[in-house]
């Protein structure tokens, strides 16, 4: 009946389509009798190309002739050789930015490149309102000697009209919202003495204009440059006004080669348009003209659409009824294969982790464990000999496995992770269970195993077992933690206990990873700052940056939660937030701050980038102290240095943090002395300085050393006024711990004097 059903299905399918082929043909036909445009010729597309450069031309010929104009000026005449008539100069620069309609700024600027005089038109919000202008006060003009169009007009001819590139209009550097196109004309004007004295600028907004040079209703018209970026079109997507002004180029418009014979002829036809190179001014862009007939495109398009429709329609009529002959017998085969899919390894062909989960469910399980046995080297081996060595070692050790099926209780064979498998086991009691899978590890860890010809592995492996008196659908879940918890205790076999600690503490974890995501995701890092105080000023100086994490209320301290965020790679993320946070919190505060980067931070391209771009955002590097954290020794030493360097060109200073609890000895301070501005003493040498006599002579030994080195010391836990004093009697330069203050959110509130 289910066959019947599928063949009936595919029948009315392909009766439905035969049907809506036809109904497409007709459709066709009737469209093709009703479209009839006439063809525009490519020498008509020519001669309207022509007539858009020669408008574009008479445009500009107003701003020429104006340039001209006022360089003969008397009163420019006189300001340029004896600094006279400023006023009556500015009088005709009003006049003429008041004359010319898209003139936006008149200006003289002199050869350094600095605005004289600058003539700005003022927008009108009433429409009739005569158009408004203002002179830019002295203290307002600004210097223009970095760009690009000052460089270009100061070598100009003596008669020679120079343009600048057409680009966004901006003021102070910056792009004016909303986005106007514009243009500016130069011209040098000299003294009596024939030398350069200055240059005269007209900038002409070029909205308005477009507008009037694209109005067609016949043809598409676009302007590009010579990078293929459209600079104006009819097709209002593109322009240098959109924000895919520098993405989507001439080649994504036209094909790869038609766009790279536009740019790199002076004139080019097609059958659909006529491009050339426009010769009324030179911007440096080697501007484009492209015109193209709007009915041309319509039809080619029309014409291919047809063609592609016509060859769709036959392969359709031959290839249809077979297909779905074919069909109308594949579903039960797909069904099967589908399922076999997803319940098996592509690799291995063994049954899959979805496929266990599948088999737990059933009663006569009950009595079965679940063994997983991962495979610890395999990372390390595909690291050294690439993916076609692991792919065929795990094929390898999936057929090795394979024969312990059905042996020494042992059932069936599973692959359940990238570098594990797994056994159903038929339990009986703890010591026999033991004493086979030691067995088995005994024996994958004492084979070769045979890669191709002489190539031989040797695999490390760990094993996870579960109980047999949890459910079913927990066992598998069991081992995975017992082997989580033998991998970090290095175990060779674990058998899952939850009495273990250790159960707990990856439940914890795995609360942790959830509290650490969502602080980042509801910017919920924070950060404290705890005063570090000079005991020889007698007050606060500056502050050290400390993370925390806000979760429910509560405040999570990094002890808590550094190492899980590297675990699951956030700690980075949390660096960056550190530094965005605390660079903002002090760009407005004149002292001294630092923030801890510990040396898994300073070998990250990505921080170093980071760090140095925010530095140079906030221009923070003379307030800014870098804390290096010494949790692990130095394995790239130029690289640590070479940090060191570049943050020392900014004018950060270097501290090494709690010297005494890390790698840290006397010889790496004093090869790293000629950058090291702090040393931070460790707490564990200092919470008992006042009575412990071997922690005081380190440290006197310790001062000793820094002074003569020009490095600064700072003593941390600072805990109460007994160790306070003494570390003052001692010379230290700076106090820093909960006796001068608690990290707080604020600064202000932190300030402490001791008398």
């Amino acid at each position: 009946m289910e066959k019947i059903n599928y063949k009936i299905s595919f029948l009315i399918i392909f009766l439905l389509s035969i049907i809506s082929i036809f109904s497409i043909i007709i459709y066709i036909s009737n469209s093709s009798s009703s479209n009839n445009i006439e063809e525009i010729s490519i020498q008509r597309i020519k001669e309207k190309a022509m007539e858009r450069e020669a408008f574009l031309k008479d445009f500009l010929e107003d701003y020429k002739q104006a340039l001209y104009a006022l360089s003969q000026n008397k009163f420019l005449y006189e300001y340029l050789n004896n600094g006279k008539s400023k006023k009556e100069l500015e009088e005709i620069f009003i006049t003429l930015e008041k004359t010319l309609p898209s003139a936006i700024q008149i200006r003289l600027l002199d050869m350094n490149g600095f605005e004289k005089i600058r003539i700005n038109g003022v927008a009108s919000h009433d429409y009739n309102e005569k158009r408004k202008v203002e002179v830019v006060k002295e203290e307002v003009l600004q210097d223009k000697s970095n760009r690009y169009y000052f460089h270009r007009f100061k070598n100009l001819k003596k008669e020679e009209i120079g343009f600048s590139k057409i680009d966004l209009e901006r003021d102070f550097g910056k792009i004016i919202i909303p986005k106007k196109e514009t243009i500016r004309l130069g011209k040098l004007v000299f003294d009596k003495d024939g030398k350069k004295a200055g240059i005269l600028v007209i900038n002409v907004s070029l909205t308005d204009f477009f507008k009037f040079f694209i109005d067609t209703s016949l043809y598409n018209v676009m302007i590009v440059d010579n990078f293929g970026r459209i600079i104006l079109s009819t097709n209002s997507k593109y322009g240098m006004i959109r924000e895919s002004f520098k993405t989507f180029l001439l080649k994504d418009l036209y094909t790869f080669s038609t766009a790279n014979k536009i740019l790199s002829n002076n004139e080019y036809y097609s059958k659909f348009f006529y491009s050339k190179k426009i010769d009324n001014f030179n911007t440096g862009q080697d501007l484009r003209l492209i015109l193209s007939s709007k009915f041309e495109h319509l039809s080619a398009k029309k014409n291919e659409r047809e063609v592609f429709v016509y060859m769709l329609l036959f392969i359709l009529l031959v290839l249809l009824f077979p297909i779905i002959i074919y069909f109308s017998k594949v579903p039960d085969t797909l069904k099967k294969r589908i399922k076999h899919q997803m319940i098996t390894d592509s690799l291995t062909n063994l049954p899959n982790r979805e496929h266990l989960l599948s088999c737990l469910n059933k009663k006569e399980n009950k009595e079965n464990i679940v063994i997983i046995i991962n495979i610890d080297n395999l990372s390390k081996i595909r690291n050294a000999y690439g993916y076609r060595v692991i792919n065929r070692l795990e094929k390898v050790f999936a057929h090795y496995l394979e024969s312990y099926e059905k042996q020494d209780r042992f059932k069936t064979l599973f692959k359940v992770g990238k570098s594990s498998f797994a056994f159903l086991y038929e339990y009986k009691d703890e010591k026999l269970l033991l004493e086979q899978t030691r067995k088995l590890q005994k024996n994958i860890e004492n084979k070769d195993f045979i890669i191709r010809d002489d190539f031989k592995v040797l695999i490390d492996s760990t094993i996870g077992i579960s109980t047999n008196s949890s459910r079913n659908e927990t066992k598998l879940q069991e081992a995975e933690i017992a082997l989580d918890i033998a991998l970090s205790k290095k175990e060779d076999i674990k058998i899952y206990d939850k009495k273990d600690k250790n159960i707990e503490l990856h439940k914890d974890n795995i609360r942790m990873v959830s509290k650490i995501k969502k602080a980042i995701e509801n910017d919920d890092v924070i950060i404290h700052f705890q005063p570090i105080y000079s005991n020889f000023y007698n007050k606060v100086t500056k502050y050290e940056t400390l993370i925390r994490l806000k979760s429910e209320g509560e405040i999570i301290y990094p002890d808590s939660f550094l190492q899980i965020a590297k675990d699951i790679k956030k700690y980075k993320k949390l660096t960056k937030i550190v530094i965005s946070k605390s660079f903002e919190y002090f760009k407005d505060k004149n002292t001294e701050f630092s923030i801890n980067l510990s040396l898994e931070d300073i070998s990250s391209k990505e921080i170093q980038f980071y760090l140095f771009d925010k530095i140079k955002e906030y221009e923070i590097g003379s307030k800014l102290v870098i804390e290096i954290v010494e949790s692990e020794a130095i394995d790239n030493f130029e690289e640590f240095v070479s940090f060191i360097k570049e943050a020392k060109t900014f004018g950060c200073k270097i501290a090494i943090d709690d010297f005494g609890s890390g790698y840290s000895n006397y010889n790496y301070i004093i090869s790293l002395n000629d950058y090291i501005d702090y040393l931070k003493i460790d707490g564990s040498l200092i919470k008992d300085i006042h009575k412990n006599r071997k922690t005081q002579l380190l440290l006197g030994t310790l001062k000793f050393l820094c002074d003569n080195l020009g490095i600064k010391t700072i003593a941390e836990y600072i805990e109460n006024k007994e160790i306070f004093d003494y570390i003052k009697s001692m010379g230290i330069d700076y106090s820093q711990g909960y006796y001068i203050g608690k990290p707080k959110s604020t600064v202000s509130k932190l300030i402490k004097v001791f008398e």
